[in-house]
């Protein structure tokens, strides 16, 4: 096991989406009412076991890595595993990524339990956490050396470390796809040489080939200012703003919202608890240490301070022992990194000139588009997950309606985008993730069509960005999947084309589009690990290459963009905004000439989540939504 001290501890691993995609839906075997089975390493008998709450029995499923066709050292010692996760992936089959004290880091297919990727490190690093991270790496924890790294296990499965964190007695990795962030926990020591306990979330930063870790310092959390060792961070199944964090004393919750902790409840919060799991259901899973039980219970030989035989469970409450057993941690076999990969919320602000004003006090909006039209009015469009899309306008001279009007209210919609044509009429669009992309209109001071028509369906959509040519008034609606971008417009009649791929670049996460007074169509796009790229067309075609955009030398601003907006029509110049995760708001401007201007910091907000920009009446306004905090 390699596990030192009760102090010791191994860590969560748990997997969501990627910026743009959606969550990766968990097999048809396993209802979202359905409880999962339970992962348990067993060090008696080196194997990975499995257990069905449903039955109270142990399946015939089992895994080692020499049975799996792993090979040496590390493998043929293996003990059982520190930490183990089953991972959905948008790829293919699930998959099950191990680490084990004997320094095992292994990835497989949990379908056929063969390897898809493994390596090891010196036993002495002891690890004790793994994750999966949505671009197919492996993030492992140490706590005998104090690191957690990433291994870059994607596409051609080299083994090499590019990336280094380093944290004393590091025993918990989390990836938390709302936040798109992995936390970690650790016993670093503060000034005056005393150990504490601290809960890091940690940025994942550059592409898969060269990936980076920087810490997220506004969401440093300490749990305990003594020797309470931490030894597990979960997530919860049914809250996403919750997690679970135990430690040598405690079972405690944090909420990520107000960012407070508080007790795990009767029974649930108690000393000596190695791993926490939350079902569907709300039952809890632990594995607390047979020594601290009362009466103390013999677990190991020799007797050690982290191995049970039982599996306890509470509301309801039962406990399953496995005579001869030596589990440290059991894991649920669900498929998601946490809750369901729901999306940052919060509410929406508009600046412009200096001003800010709060144009949404709801606190659950994850989207929002905006577009201005020839009259000095804007209109934006927020999304609030469960309710669909609303809609609400700024007035020419400034006032902002009271109250939002619903204009779908699909459950389903994950993006949308809008536009505004010379006429004053607002085209929107709204994507149903994996499904279709929906076309209503508003016309100027009319209401909004009763339905939506489905202008494309296609299974692989991730984005979607929207643009009308001033000159022409046709309309272009551009699709970021799989392949890349694709786009369809209207004909002078109104006709929709059959779409055209103007873009094979398949990792784009995020687009916006604007027009100029000349006719010239703009379209942007940021990768899934922070490029930005420019491209040019007209009505009939677009530019053959995308430009990088520069996004200037300052450090750390490099390659941290997550989201994008860009405001155009009536100026003569492009307003470029690109949201840096951890940084705010960068304003950027382009010239006709094809001039970029160094970008400038505008809101340094770090909680932004998500952006648009436009420009009423020839000022420029920039919208954020500001995570709730």
């Amino acid at each position: 096991m390699n596990i030192r001290g009760s102090g010791a501890v191994l860590a969560v691993l748990v997997m969501g989406t990627s910026l743009g995609m959606v969550a990766v839906m968990p097999p048809a075997a396993s209802a979202d009412t359905a409880d999962y089975k339970i992962l348990a390493g067993d060090q008696a008998t080196n194997k990975i076991l499995r257990f069905d709450p449903a039955t109270s029995t142990w399946d015939d499923w089992s895994w080692s890595p020499v049975a799996a066709g792993i090979t040496g050292t590390a493998a043929e010692n293996f003990n059982g595993g520190n930490d183990f996760r089953v991972r959905a992936t948008a790829e293919g089959p699930s998959q099950l990524v191990v680490v084990d004290g004997e320094g095992l880091i292994a990835k497989v297919d949990y379908e056929t339990g063969e390897p898809l990727w493994s390596t090891s490190v010196d036993r002495a690093d002891n690890l004790h956490s793994v994750e999966l991270l949505p671009d197919g790496n492996v993030a492992v924890a140490a706590t005998g050396t104090g690191y957690v790294r990433i291994f870059q296990a994607a596409g051609s499965g080299s083994t090499a470390v590019s990336a280094k964190f380093l944290l004393r007695n590091v025993h918990a990795t989390l990836w938390d796809p709302g936040i798109r962030r992995l936390w970690v926990a650790g016993s670093p020591l503060d000034a005056s040489g005393k150990e504490y306990q601290v809960l890091k979330a940690l940025e994942v930063t550059g592409p898969a080939s060269a990936p980076g870790l920087r810490e997220d310092s506004a969401r440093t959390q300490v749990i305990s200012t003594s020797t309470d060792a931490v030894h597990d961070v979960a997530a919860d199944f049914n809250d996403p703003d919750k997690l679970w964090i135990t430690t040598n004393s405690r079972v405690q919750t944090y909420d990520k919202t107000t960012r407070q902790l508080a007790g795990g409840g009767t029974d649930i919060d108690r000393n000596a608890v190695k791993s926490i799991s939350a079902q569907p259901s709300g039952q809890i899973i632990q594995t607390k240490a047979d020594q601290y039980r009362v009466p103390q219970v013999i677990c190991g030989s020799p007797v050690n301070g982290w191995c049970t035989a039982t599996l306890d469970f509470f509301n309801p409450a039962k406990s399953v022992t496995r005579s001869g057993a030596q589990f440290y941690k059991a894991r649920l076999e669900s498929p998601f990194y946490g809750v369901r990969d729901h999306a940052q919320r919060g509410r929406v602000f508009d600046t412009a000139g200096g001003t800010t004003v709060k144009v949404d006090n709801n606190d659950k909006i994850s989207r929002i588009e905006a577009t201005a039209g020839a009259d000095g009015r804007m209109h934006v469009l927020t999304l609030i997950q469960g309710t669909g899309m609303w809609s609400r306008t700024r007035d020419a001279n400034g006032v902002w309606e009271e109250s939002a009007t619903n204009l779908d209210s699909n459950p389903q919609i994950t993006d949308a985008a809008l536009v505004v044509d010379g006429n004053g009429v607002q085209h929107a669009f709204t994507l149903i993730p994996d499904h279709s992309i929906w076309y209503r209109t508003r016309p100027l001071n009319g209401d909004w069509d009763g339905s939506s028509t489905r202008v494309y369906r296609g299974a692989d959509i991730r984005s979607i960005a929207a643009v009308v040519n001033p000159t022409s008034g046709r309309l272009h609606l551009l699709m970021a999947r799989t392949t890349g971008v694709w786009e369809q417009s209207t004909s002078a009649a109104g006709v929709w084309s059959t779409p055209t791929w103007i873009d094979k670049n398949p990792d784009i996460a995020d687009m916006a589009a604007a027009a100029l007074p000349d006719g010239t169509l703009h379209l942007f796009s940021v990768t899934a690990w922070g490029g930005v790229y420019h491209r040019k067309g007209t009505d009939t075609a677009w530019e053959i290459g995308a430009s990088p955009v520069p996004l200037g030398t300052e450090s750390p601003a490099i390659g941290q963009v997550r989201s994008l907006a860009v405001a155009g029509w009536p100026s003569t110049q492009l307003d470029l905004v690109t949201l840096r995760s951890g940084l705010g708001l960068w304003n950027q401007t382009w010239t006709t000439g094809g001039t970029w201007a160094a970008p400038v910091r505008g809101d340094a907000a770090p909680g932004s989540i998500q952006l648009y920009a436009a420009r009423p009446g020839g000022l420029l306004h920039v919208g954020r939504i500001s995570e709730l905090s």
